[in-house]
């Protein structure tokens, strides 16, 4: 791995360099074409939803460093390479029929002075076949390979990043979600005063809801001061599901309840045994009720920590929970002259400021989730265990429902705009580009444990 690891570093550091300027002379390796999607890894893992009709990927063909006349490449899809692949990797995976996939182009060229040639598509069609009855469809949970190959050039191939196989799934499970590493998602809408945005406000009980995968739990931000949060979903130092805290462990879920909707503090206490592990998922959630006096944390739908008795101990108007409180002081900002001074007191302050939604991100921007993210919720009801259980991967005619009051299901696959699918319309921002992560699927625990 190291030549390898070391010729990559060199096509890093001449990627930049133009022909006029580049000695080739000066370099330690001869030029060879490759496969830009194989740089890192001969394996592209297509895992797509099974709603899914067509799938495209991209892929070119690169060169070290430039040349002064043009790399003619040929591109093919290998079938023999099936064999290889199953013995290597003690798999069992046929070879996808020809029906359902067509490159763009089968010939590409890398022009003179340039490392890079223009873009081949694979396209992958008919997936859902004909008709009512999908005849003719790629069968669900069945997996297949399509290697894809630089199959004769006018430049030396660099072995092992020479081929593209594409393991190719047609997945009832979830198949899309963002990466929400050093970024997040605002809600411009709950910002505003509208009936949309106060259905988040004047709440007796809350529950928060996700699919979330942890690369890792970062103890340090970029600037190397420590980190010892990672903020999921909600309001801070108001009603706040996070994953540590300052004397907490780090790697342990915490609904912090600190606001006076809420009262119950930060929940549970610190403990070793109720750690999450990176690099799996996990359906997380959490409810409280006023009313019942009951907090609840939920891990893969079962719950994991309890108290009851805490909270508010009286409820009334004042002590309602509001999880668009920009919104319900901006009212004041949208009345009327005439209007305005019965509204004295929702007039914006710093403290409303403070108080915002996020998802992924609380307090500062160096509390990142540091991980994946789909189907995240917010209920005006605590849900009850079975509830929880039933649908931790989805939610059947979510509009039907009024009482799910926010419903991002991170299906975009594209784009920087989460759709809120419930009845109310708070779509949610991502502040810097979304990575869109290939190969994702999310193992759906309640349908396959007893």
């Amino acid at each position: 791995m190291k030549p390898l690891f070391r010729f990559f570093a060199f096509v890093a550091a001449v990627a930049f360099v133009a022909c006029d300027n580049f000695d080739q002379s000066a370099t330690k390796f001869d030029n060879v074409v490759f496969l830009d999607v194989s740089k890192t890894s001969e394996v592209q893992p297509t895992t797509f939803n099974n709603m899914t009709p067509v799938l495209e990927r991209s892929l070119q063909a690169n060169l070290a460093f430039p040349v002064a006349s043009d790399t003619e490449v040929s591109l093919a899809v290998d079938p023999s390479l099936v064999a290889a692949y199953n013995a290597r990797f003690r798999t069992d995976w046929p070879m996808l029929d020809s029906k359902f996939y067509e490159l763009s182009a089968d010939r590409v060229v890398i022009p003179a002075g340039k490392t890079v040639s223009d873009v081949v598509t694979l396209r992958l069609h008919d997936l859902m076949g004909q008709g009512e009855q999908q005849e003719g469809a790629l069968p669900i949970n069945e997996t297949y390979l399509l290697p894809v190959r630089i199959a004769r050039s006018s430049m030396a191939v660099l072995g092992g990043s020479d081929v593209a196989y594409y393991v190719v799934k047609r997945s009832s499970a979830i198949t899309v979600a963002a990466q929400l590493t050093d970024n997040w998602i605002e809600f411009p809408s709950l910002d505003k005063y509208s009936p949309n945005s106060m259905i988040f406000n004047g709440l007796t009980a809350v529950t928060y809801e996700a699919l979330v995968y942890f690369d890792e739990f970062a103890k340090q931000n970029p600037q190397g001061a420590p980190v010892s949060i990672s903020s999921l979903m909600g309001v801070e130092q108001y009603l706040l599901l996070r994953v540590g805290d300052t004397n907490f462990e780090r790697q342990q879920l915490q609904f912090d309840g600190s606001g006076s909707g809420a009262g119950f503090g930060k929940f549970p206490g610190s403990d070793v045994t109720k750690n999450l592990e990176p690099g799996r998922w996990y359906h997380i959630a959490c409810t409280y009720d006023q009313a019942a006096r009951t907090v609840r944390i939920f891990v893969d739908g079962q719950i994991q920590s309890e108290a009851v008795g805490v909270g508010v101990s009286t409820q009334s108007e004042e002590n309602r929970i509001n999880l668009a409180m920009r919104a319900l002081y901006n009212l004041w900002d949208t009345a009327s002259e005439a209007d305005k001074p019965q509204y004295e007191d929702k007039k914006y302050n710093t403290l409303a400021a403070a108080y915002q939604f996020f998802i992924g991100r609380s307090y500062d921007d160096y509390r990142p989730l540091n991980g994946k993210i789909a189907e995240a919720r917010v209920w005006s009801v605590a849900r009850t265990p079975e509830q929880i259980w039933e649908c931790m991967y989805d939610v059947e005619n979510p509009k039907d429902d009024p009482t799910l009051i926010g419903y991002w299901k991170f299906n975009e696959n594209k784009g920087n705009t989460i759709k809120d699918y419930s009845l109310y319309g708070n779509d949610g921002v991502a502040k810097y580009d979304i990575v869109w992560p290939a190969g994702i699927e999310i193992p759906e625990i309640n349908k396959t444990e007893e």
